[in-house]
Parts: structure tokens; C-alpha cells; sequence
């Protein structure tokens, strides 16, 4: 089952009473007083996740230390209408603000703090990023974000916050989306409403894991064979990561820049020299653009002789393309000297995507 990597946004109301009587609950947010934009989850169950150091694949059960970029732009229905030189069409320091996630799952904006601006003219929806970085392009058609996959290990995650309507229980109605007005109508009328921003993160990258095993029954005649060399050509070694767009379907979307190869060398960056084992060797994880296939060139050696490279074509044998946010196990079979198999063996949300052999 695939799992949502959510940080959800709640505000806190004031309650007042006397010894004699409940008293209205007083307002938060008093009209003419700045409404500050806040992430927090104090009493909702944050599921989070944590960098592998292994990997760099973000997961596990805790998001602390992510640095996360946020952008609070004007949208109507969903769709942007900011304006790069118009100040009022964003939110004050949330064009790509970098923030890092506290222990409890929270986010706070701190020095300087963020506000919704006063007016209540416009309504804002919220994008958020990872890894951050300090280049991203904010332009009014797009917002985007590039990364270098030539190490092979970039995980990039994703979300949106739009806006939401008020149902018509909550008075007074005709507020949309995220402003101060909404903001404060909500607090004052209920302060446990579901209508404050949350961010439920998506992988968008795909993660195969490869990793070598002798092939069943057979030990290529009792010679020694090790994987010592790997590569994927023509993958995307760059990549362009929308995060806001005046177009609504590029929005969270990823596109190849450059192409090229990545290689593995081994654990102390020296030659590659991995001996198959049973339940596979560990040879390299690859985050990579979600594709039907890729091109792996791989060189066995026996008994410290380097055979032949073989090229294989990298499929998903348990399925048909392979997936952001799933990590498949690749395992590759050395056969026999001259033939490689690749299977794929696994397939998880994220945690695992798949075993594929790979016979050699």
C-alpha cells in the first residue's frame, strides 16, 4: 500500500470562561490584525520520513532535519495568478523559503515570520519542495528547481496546498481559499475544521536497487565471478523539477535535461568488485526518471579475468513501467561467463519496488 508522507497544518483557538458561565471563545485573529501562515501538527498523526544514508532515499517514521523550500502564491480555482513583480500576488518571504522540519513533524516560519496579507483581495495556494535549493527559478509562468542525477541518489519530493471552499455550515460563506479572512472565519467558527493546508509529499523519481546472486543451481563451474563493472547509459542526468506553473498539469512534474551514464566504482571509489551472494550483493541504488526501460552495460570478470562487457536491457519483469515513489530490487544472475539475466525480484511503495534478475 502506498504510503502519503503528510504534514498537516493546525492552529490553536483561545478558549475563555468564567466560574459562572462558558463565554464566547474569544477571537484569535481580530479584524485589522496579521494572520500568520503556520504548519503544525500538535494533535494530528504526522507520518514522516527520514534520509538513508546509504541510499539517500528519504523514508522511515521520521522527517526531522529536512530542509523543505515553500511557496505561498496567489491561485483562483487552483490555478496561479501571481505576478514575479507584484507583491500582493504572493505571500512576503514565501518565494522559495527554505525551512527545516522540527522533530515533531511541524514547520514554523521564524525571523522573519510569514503573513497573508491584509487585503484579502487575492487567495493563496502552497507548494512545497526537497532537496531545497537556493536556485530555483521563480518566474510567473513557472517555478522550477534543478538537480544533478549524475550521482545517481537525488530523491525529489513534491506537494501542493490549494485552496479550498468553505462548506456552507461555516458562517459567513463566500470565503475561498487560503487568505486571512478565511483564515480567521475558520478559527472563530470551529478551531478543529479540516480546511488549513497540508502537504502530502510524492516521491517523484523511481529507485531501482542492484544487487548480484549467483544464478540458481549453478556456480559457472566453480569459478570465481565478480560484477566489475556497471553503468546505465542514456538516462537523464539532469532534471527539472516544476514546482508551481501557470499551466495546472506541469505542476509537480519532472523533466530530463541532459542524458549521459552513471557508473559505479566501488565503496572507496576504486574498481568495482562485487561477488555475488545469496539474497544479492549490494552494487548501487539509482534514482532515476520513471521510464519503461533502461540500457545497463555490465562486466563480469572470472577468476580475476574481465570477460566481455554485456549490454542488457533493464525491464520491470513484474510489471510494465517502472514508477515514482516505488524501489525495485534488480538482481542480477551471472548464468555462466557470457550470459547475465535480470529480473526484477521486488517491488515496494518505496521501501521496495521490486526483485528483477539480471542473469549474467
Amino acid at each position: 500500500m502506498k504510503k502519503s508522507y503528510i504534514i498537516a497544518a493546525a492552529l490553536l483557538a483561545v478558549v475563555g470562561c468564567s466560574k459562572n458561565q462558558v463565554e464566547a471563545p474569544a477571537e484569535l485573529y481580530p479584524e485589522g490584525t496579521p494572520v500568520p501562515v503556520q504548519f503544525s501538527a500538535p494533535t494530528i498523526s504526522v507520518v514522516t520520513k527520514a534520509v538513508n544514508p546509504e541510499t539517500n532515499l528519504v523514508e522511515g517514521d521520521s522527517a526531522a532535519g529536512l530542509e523543505v523550500g515553500v511557496y505561498g502564491l496567489a491561485t483562483q480555482d487552483g490555478n496561479l495568478v501571481w505576478d514575479a513583480s507584484d507583491e500582493t500576488t504572493y505571500i512576503a518571504d514565501l518565494l522559495n523559503r527554505n525551512v527545516t522540519i522540527a522533530e515533531d513533524g511541524s514547520i514554523t516560519f521564524e525571523n522573519p515570520a510569514c503573513y497573508y496579507p491584509l487585503s484579502n483581495e487575492k487567495t493563496f495556494s502552497f507548494y512545497g519542495y526537497y532537496p531545497y535549493s537556493a536556485d530555483a527559478q521563480s518566474e510567473t509562468d513557472a517555478c522550477t528547481v534543478s538537480y544533478d542525477l549524475t550521482q545517481g541518489n537525488v530523491d525529489i519530493l513534491w506537494a501542493a496546498a490549494h485552496a479550498t471552499a468553505l462548506d456552507a455550515s461555516v458562517q459567513p460563506v463566500g470565503a475561498y481559499g487560503f487568505n486571512a479572512a478565511y483564515i480567521r472565519r475558520l478559527v472563530n467558527a470551529n478551531p478543529d475544521h479540516p480546511y488549513l493546508p497540508s502537504f502530502v509529499f510524492e516521491h517523484k523519481l523511481a529507485a531501482l536497487k542492484f544487487v548480484a546472486s549467483p544464478y540458481p543451481g549453478e556456480s559457472a563451474a566453480g569459478a570465481e565471478m565478480q560484477v566489475v563493472g556497471f553503468e546505465l547509459r542514456n538516462v537523464a542526468t539532469q532534471v527539472a523539477l516544476t514546482v508551481a506553473s501557470s499551466a495546472t498539469e506541469d505542476c509537480g512534474t519532472v523533466a530530463a535535461g541532459a542524458t549521459g551514464t552513471l557508473a559505479v566504482t566501488g565503496a572507496d571509489g576504486g574498481a568495482l568488485a562485487v561477488t555475488p551472494a545469496e539474497g544479492g550483493a549490494d552494487i548501487r541504488t539509482f534514482t532515476l526518471l520513471p521510464g519503461e526501460s533502461y540500457e545497463a552495460v555490465i562486466t563480469i570478470s572470472r577468476d580475476g579475468v574481465a570477460q566481455e562487457p554485456q549490454t542488457v536491457t533493464v525491464t520491470n519483469t513484474l510489471g510494465t513501467s517502472f514508477e515514482a515513489g516505488k524501489i525495485y530490487t534488480m538482481n542480477i544472475r551471472i548464468k555462466s561467463p557470457v550470459e547475465v539475466e535480470i529480473f526484477t525480484t521486488s517491488v515496494d511503495e518505496w521501501e521496495d519496488g521490486g526483485d528483477i534478475n539480471i542473469d549474467l
